[in-house]
């Protein structure tokens, strides 16, 4: 995965509350060898603070993130849009004529992300990323991503980077634009729904639908 960037305040504020949280924690800690009259050398316990706050920090950016209840505190407005999406898009290469199934799976933290996207004919991955959350036309996923044709693809298809833009639709959609770059060139629409169950460990293994 890489590391992605978004408009919200929050990337600020939380490593604030969770020095704040290590600090207690390392105080009591302390206060409770204290009372039952146990003593560690000092090279233990000088990093004890480091060490709440470094694991802290990683439960924070893997788990506690997500969870409901820090959402309504209001400490995180980055959306979860870690799973498998499966639907369709339609590309300028053949005039919009067709629809193309694809499947997306994201894999996502609070800090780090990976969007893989396969169709029949090629597999694509994300370089970088942003997720805007203060956009007043709805929360978007907007990122470069770099295609590979697979060993089956048509002679005229081959490596090229783009594009995505896609947005969280009130129905739980991802809807967006595509663009490639350099001489590939094409354009289309991106329409997705995400479905139950984790995205698969192997992106490179999924099938389109």
């Amino acid at each position: 995965m890489h590391g992605y960037s978004t408009d919200s305040d929050e990337r600020r504020v939380v490593p604030l509350v969770l020095a704040l949280v290590a600090i207690s924690l390392a105080w009591l800690s302390s206060k409770f060898l204290v009372v039952i009259h146990f003593s560690i050398p000092w090279w233990v316990d000088a990093p004890s603070l480091m060490a709440f706050y470094g694991a802290l920090y990683t439960l924070f950016d893997r788990h506690l993130w997500r969870n409901g209840f820090v959402c309504k505190l209001g400490l995180v407005r980055i959306p979860n849009l870690a799973g498998c999406w499966q639907g369709y898009l339609i590309s300028s290469f053949d005039g919009h004529a067709k629809r193309h199934n694809l499947v997306i799976n994201i894999f996502q933290t609070w800090t780090q992300l990976a969007v893989f996207l396969a169709t029949a004919t090629s597999i694509s991955r994300s370089c970088a990323a942003v997720i805007q959350v203060g956009d007043p036309e709805g929360v978007a996923l907007i990122y470069q991503y770099q295609n590979q044709p697979l060993a089956d693809a048509t002679r005229t298809m081959h490596m090229h980077f783009g594009t995505a833009m896609l947005r969280v639709s009130n129905g739980g959609c991802l809807v967006g634009d595509y663009y490639s770059g350099r001489d590939r060139r094409t354009f289309g629409r991106i329409c997705c729904r995400r479905q139950l169950g984790r995205p698969k460990k192997d992106p490179e293994s999924v099938s389109t639908p």
